[in-house]
């Protein structure tokens, strides 16, 4: 499975169980990314169109190879053998955070990084990371 994140410069994601940005040109881009549904928690799903998304408590557990599952508060570790890209938006700011990712980018490959202007955000940097 592909998953996609958004995380501050420490990897911080929450913070007081409230996500810590959100931007509307991020969604986009990751919509676009996917080329297909995007699989998240209810917790995400005041982001999305809900035409767009398949959302549901067990997303990562059923989650294909070919899906992409956006994650805000979930830890990963228990899926770095089903987890083959890394789609990660960084807000390249540091924020309050009680959360952060547990994603090992050092089993993982940069291929890409771009820099793009966001509706709430100068700079986003979006990087993607395969096996």
């Amino acid at each position: 499975m592909k998953i996609a994140l958004c995380v501050d410069n420490n990897g911080g994601m929450l913070f007081n169980n409230r996500r810590q940005s959100r931007d509307r040109i991020l969604i986009e881009d990751l919509l676009n990314t996917a080329q297909g549904k995007v699989r998240i928690s209810p917790f995400s799903a005041d982001l999305f169109d809900e035409s767009k998304v398949i959302c549901s408590d067990d997303f990562l557990e059923i989650a294909d190879e070919n899906d992409v599952c956006f994650v805000e508060d979930c830890e990963l570790s228990c899926f770095n053998d089903k987890i083959s890209q890394v789609i990660l938006y960084c807000w390249n700011r540091d924020y309050p955070s009680d959360f952060s990712t547990d994603i090992d980018l050092d089993k993982f490959k940069l291929k890409s990084s771009v820099e793009f202007v966001g509706s709430s955000h100068d700079k986003i940097t979006k990087e993607i990371y395969i096996k």
